[in-house]
């Protein structure tokens, strides 16, 4: 099997001339041409180097303004369009007044941020209820041996609650002002 990452092979001369892709097939030796089954390699590798010979020499003939590898572009040195203008961090002129304008309106000040316990102290006890009773019960489980089933049922009874306050807070109806109905599928 052929190794498809290996460079290329070179032609050795070995093939039979009345074979496909061989010498003296389409228009001589000097320029073998592909066959209608593929391309040859050498008629490839023909082309490759005359591509890249083309690459390598300058349209006008002369020698190359390109820089080479290492050499240093000046910043001016590529041609733009004539109406591209070079950016600039101002192109008008200033004053204390514009530098005054300019500070208010680039200075943002956050607004403040709302409490991180909300303002309803039932909703602050019934989220830490629904949220340290399960805890509780799992450390005590964990920790202490014969678990006490009266404090199973205080959990229980205290997780309940808790749920039973965050449903009865929850609003019951959509507010008239509300326009938007939601997810549509």
């Amino acid at each position: 099997m052929v190794d498809p990452n290996a460079g290329p092979v070179p032609d050795d001369g070995a093939r039979d001339p009345g074979a496909p892709g061989g010498p003296g097939e389409h228009g001589g030796e000097g320029s073998p041409r592909p066959d209608e089954s593929g391309w040859t390699d050498a008629w490839a590798e023909e082309q490759w180097r005359s591509l890249v010979a083309d690459l390598e020499t300058p349209a006008d003939g002369g020698a190359s303004d390109l820089p080479t590898a290492g050499t240093d572009v000046p910043a001016r040195s590529i041609e733009v369009a004539p109406w591209v203008q070079p950016t600039r961090p101002r192109d008008w002129p200033t004053g204390p007044e514009v530098e005054d304008l300019e500070d208010q309106e680039s200075h943002f000040v956050p607004p403040e941020p709302p409490p991180v316990l909300g303002r309803d102290p039932l909703l602050n006890l019934a989220w830490g209820l629904v949220g340290a009773a399960p805890l509780v019960v799992l450390v005590l489980l964990v920790v202490v041996r014969p678990f006490p089933a009266l404090v199973g049922q205080v959990a229980g009874a205290a997780f309940l609650a808790g749920l039973g306050i965050l449903l009865w807070r929850m609003p019951h109806r959509r507010d008239e002002d509300d326009d938007d109905p939601g997810a549509v599928v």
